[in-house]
């Protein structure tokens, strides 16, 4: 269940019950978790980024970042893609905002993190092969970070990823757009 969706649940349970915002939210999550999880019974689908030939393998990320090719990667629900990598870096994409996802050639010439390589395009990788193109519209943004810049909420038009099951990821994403 999106956010938007238990945010309104749960200020209908607060308009019939009585109760404050925080208790109406506890509540209805608890009686989605109950009924089964997710929308239309779909569960997320989790599709890490891949650190294959990454020189230590991603130490340097889990080590110091609290990422690496454990934690970091996309979970692909039924009303929004989140992205997690490296640290800081998260994006929450709306399923409506995705318009295509494909195979990128891009060049990524051994960069590894998270970049902006154009106005609004990201790169998050952590190799260069298995890379993956999301357009984006509308852009989402990026939450102010150390690793986005402190002072502006950077909008995302497009993000291209290095992922372990980069088709499988595609497949994913276009069955669910239908």
């Amino acid at each position: 269940m999106s956010h938007d969706k238990i945010k309104a649940a749960a200020r209908q349970r607060m308009a019939e019950t009585g109760e404050p915002y925080s208790a109406a939210r506890r509540a209805v999550l608890r009686e989605q978790q109950a009924a089964g999880g997710q929308d239309a019974g779909v569960d997320p689908a989790w599709f890490p980024i891949s650190y294959r030939g990454a020189g230590f393998g991603g130490w340097l990320d889990r080590r110091h970042f609290g990422r690496g090719p454990d934690r970091a990667g996309v979970t692909v629900g039924a009303d929004l893609l989140r992205i997690r990598a490296l640290g800081d870096f998260r994006l929450d994409i709306p399923r409506a905002s995705v318009r295509s996802a494909t195979r990128s050639e891009f060049p990524a010439r051994g960069w590894r993190g998270m970049h902006e390589v154009g106005r609004g395009r990201w790169l998050v990788n952590g190799t260069d092969d298995g890379l993956v193109e999301l357009v984006l519209d509308p852009p989402p943004r990026l939450a102010r970070t150390l690793g986005t810049g402190w002072f502006t909420k950077r909008k995302v038009n497009s993000v291209i990823m290095s992922l372990v099951d980069p088709d499988g990821f595609i497949a994913a994403v276009q069955a669910r757009q239908r």
